[in-house]
């Protein structure tokens, strides 16, 4: 059995797709366990209204404590030998969770691609984002430099876990985070699987929210917890680990320090992006400013460009 987690908190405008989506798969040996977050828009009422529509879905109901809390509730109530998640602002294609469990016997872990819905520019045609091809990784840096690359890392819902590998090495997310917790807890994850197989179908819908910008403060310390937790990941890897995302993600969250906080306040924090240039860039010009201008300029830089667009700030780290 397949359990499928979804913490919910005031989605009360989209959660009934959710659930009808996940409900709707064509694999139906599965359970769908909803975490209902202290939701004050009445979510927590229409979750309640699943179970006696069909026996599979099963609700519990907490004080707000934050997703990663949400999660963990559901990995303590969940039975399934694998588990996959789903945000409740989300829906689901119905061969979700049978694409993954086809190649199941591969490997303890299974990553499946999305397509991404812009909500801030209603009518655009949804990015595909997965691999061409099925390919399996044996190691950990290889894997990271694609899944990276291709954006099919960060998040939690495009893959599917294996139960015996979370409960033998007690796996939970990290309820300290409430940004990055995805990538922190698949990092944890990979350092105990020794293959991870990832597949071309694409069958995820993620709705991408049009006030995304403002709904996070892209905590600086926060990101380099995942960072150093790739550092533990790829420990064995000799040479130099390529995964040119990882800093264009650290410089977004160092943006928005740096926008409130003096040069001598961030210093240490440019040093670490420089750190981080150097340890996984991909090529002579990759990251070449942060890599090369003294921290003052890129201090001077980033905040020039926060002021202007938070995504802007990616340019600054090409």
């Amino acid at each position: 059995m397949v359990s499928v987690i979804v913490p919910v908190y005031n989605t009360a405008g989209t959660l009934a797709g959710c659930l009808d989506s996940i409900l709707a798969q064509t694999y139906t040996d599965l359970e769908l366990i909803v975490i209902d977050d202290g939701s004050t828009d009445g979510s927590g009422a229409i979750a309640d209204t699943y179970p006696a529509k069909d026996p599979r879905v099963k609700v519990w109901h907490q004080e707000n404590a934050g997703i990663s809390a949400a999660r963990n509730a559901g990995l303590a109530h969940s039975k399934g030998e694998w588990v996959a998640f789903c945000d409740s602002d989300d829906t689901v294609r119905p061969d979700w969770i049978s694409s993954m469990m086809a190649h199941s016997h591969k490997a303890p872990m299974i990553i499946g691609g999305y397509y991404m819905y812009r909500l801030d520019r209603p009518g655009q045609e949804p990015q595909k984002t997965c691999l061409d091809y099925e390919e399996s990784f044996t190691q950990a840096d290889t894997a990271l430099e694609v899944l990276f690359k291709k954006r099919l890392f960060r998040h939690i819902w495009n893959k599917i876990f294996k139960r015996s590998v979370i409960d033998e090495h007690n796996l939970t997310f990290n309820e300290k985070l409430d940004i990055f917790e995805d990538e922190y807890f698949v990092l944890e994850y990979m350092a105990y699987i020794d293959i991870v197989v990832c597949i071309p179908d694409c069958t995820y819908n993620y709705n991408f929210p049009a006030d995304y910008g403002k709904r996070y403060d892209y905590s600086n310390d926060a990101f380099r917890m995942v960072v150093e937790m790739i550092y533990k990941t790829v420990a064995s890897v000799p040479g130099r680990v390529k995964i040119p995302s990882v800093v264009y993600l650290y410089m977004v969250t160092l943006g928005y320090y740096v926008k409130n906080h003096s040069f001598e306040e961030s210093r240490e924090r440019l040093l670490y992006a420089k750190k981080l240039a150097d340890s996984f860039h991909d090529g002579f010009f990759n990251h070449l400013s942060v890599r090369l201008l003294p921290p003052k300029l890129l201090y001077g830089q980033l905040k020039k460009d926060i002021g202007k667009n938070w995504e802007k700030v990616l340019t600054v780290a090409k």
